[in-house]
Formats: structure tokens, sequence, C-alpha cells
């Protein structure tokens, strides 16, 4: 009887903790996101010079050189909450427009492996990687432009995965619009 008992609490306790998950998703996402925020204002008081510019994209890119691709791929490709959510955060950072295609490759490969646990976004090189998503000064495409003199080491291309989380933010806003809970009630 009480192995049952106990059984049933576990069955409980799990129900409980995988309800919460998104929540804590969305939480750890938002924080994700005032940290990328956080960085790259961190970024734009030292303003760099130009031989600080291309310096900051070597950094950068050999920093990405340093990226397993496959695990960010899976991790990617899991649609993890925490990554999705994490994804999301800093996608919604970027003036997508505003960035050529080679530039957009860049911040999207970043972006998927800071989501993945493959690169730190806090720390010295915090500000940097902050900075090359959002594509401070052009920053993405230095990067682009210092990953081709490697071409064997450039990431693979994770716009599809920065698109679809775009497109799933776009969609979710519209159906709160729709709905109205977006809008404020005064």
């Amino acid at each position: 009887m009480t192995s049952m008992a106990g059984r049933q609490l576990g069955r409980l306790t799990a129900k409980v903790l995988h309800a919460a998950k998104p929540a804590v998703a969305k939480q750890r996402a938002l924080e994700f996101g005032r940290l990328l925020r956080s960085e790259y204002e961190a970024g734009l008081r030292d303003e760099p010079s130009p031989a600080e510019e291309a310096a900051t994209a070597d950094e950068v890119s050999a920093a990405m050189r340093t990226v397993d691709w496959a695990k960010v791929k899976s991790a990617t490709a899991g649609r993890t909450a925490d990554a999705a959510e994490s994804v999301k955060a800093m996608a919604s950072q970027v003036d997508w427009e505003k960035v050529t295609p080679v530039a957009a490759q860049v911040s999207s490969a970043l972006i998927a492996a800071v989501a993945a646990g493959q690169l730190p976004l806090g720390g010295p090189m915090g500000a940097r990687v902050a900075r090359t998503i959002m594509n401070d000064r052009d920053l993405a495409a230095q990067v682009a432009r210092s990953l081709a003199r490697t071409p064997k080491e450039t990431p693979p291309d994770f716009r599809p995965v920065v698109r679809a989380a775009i497109d799933t933010t776009a969609t979710e806003a519209t159906a709160a619009d729709e709905t109205g809970e977006g809008q404020s009630k005064t």
C-alpha cells in the first residue's frame, strides 16, 4: 500500500514539474534576452576603433571555429524548450530587415550556438558575441569575411531555425492580438 502511494506521489510530482517547464523556460529565455541586451550595451560603451573591430571579428570567428556544430544541430533540431525560447529571445533582438544574408548566416549560427550552450554569452567574449549577433557596426559581416578565409570551418546555415523561431513568435503575437490577450485594458 505504501509503495502504491509513493508511486502516485511520484507521478503527481512529475506532472507538476512537467507542467511548470514551459513557464520556467520562458522566464529563462527572458533573462537570457536581457543578458544579451546588457552585453550588447556593454560592448557599445567601449566604442572600439576600426583596428579593434577587426580583432573582435577575428576573435569571434576563432570562437566559432571551436564550436561543435553537430551538437548545435542536435540541440536545435530537438527543439528543447530552453533552446527554443533562447533562440526566440535572441532573434527578437536582431533587426533582420537590415542584416545582409552573409551577416544573417553568422548571426543565426551564433544564436544557435549560444542557445545550445556551445558559446557562453557572459565574460569578456559575451559583449563581442552579442554585438556580432546584432550586427553592430557590420560586425557579423566582418566575422563572415574572417570565416571565409577557412571555408571548411564555416558553420552550417541556421537561418531556417531562427526563421522558424521568429515565425512562431509572430504567430503567437498575432494570436494574442486576435484574442485581445496582448492588449491592455484601460
